[in-house]
């Protein structure tokens, strides 16, 4: 099996550490990055399979904000697949999952998780991205 990259962007080391050790076991290459600046330069020159990004990361909306900026590329790099994750979910009193695949669409990802992440959760999610 072709080593494919996955692109961890998540301001949380040990989100970081738990994606590494689960996916580096399914035979997966990860690069983690800690904010979105890091990981849009990493992008400039390299293509991950898949990229899993936080939500919430430093400002309140920087995951959105850096996928937005992901599917702004003009070239193949627009395509990649985006799993987003985020601690906000109903056990918190908000719930901005998104409940089809238009509210996915609109929100330019693939798929979502909300934490805590499971490994299973993480396996299913990126299998069904992954090209």
């Amino acid at each position: 099996m072709e080593n494919k990259i996955i692109m961890v962007v998540d301001d949380d080391i040990d989100v970081q550490d738990f994606c590494k050790i689960v996916l580096e076991r399914e035979d997966y290459r990860v690069i983690a990055f800690s904010n979105s600046e890091s990981a849009l330069e990493f992008l400039v020159s390299n293509t991950p399979s898949v990229i899993i990004t936080d939500l919430m990361m430093g400002g309140i909306d920087e995951g959105i904000r850096f996928v937005n900026k992901v599917r702004d590329f003009n070239n193949e790099k627009s395509k990649i697949p985006i799993i987003m994750i985020t601690g906000i979910n109903s056990k918190l009193g908000y719930d901005i999952s998104p409940r089809s695949e238009e509210e996915k669409k609109q929100m330019k990802i693939d798929e979502f998780i909300s934490k805590p992440l499971s490994p299973k959760q993480l396996i299913t999610a990126l299998k069904k991205v992954i090209r």
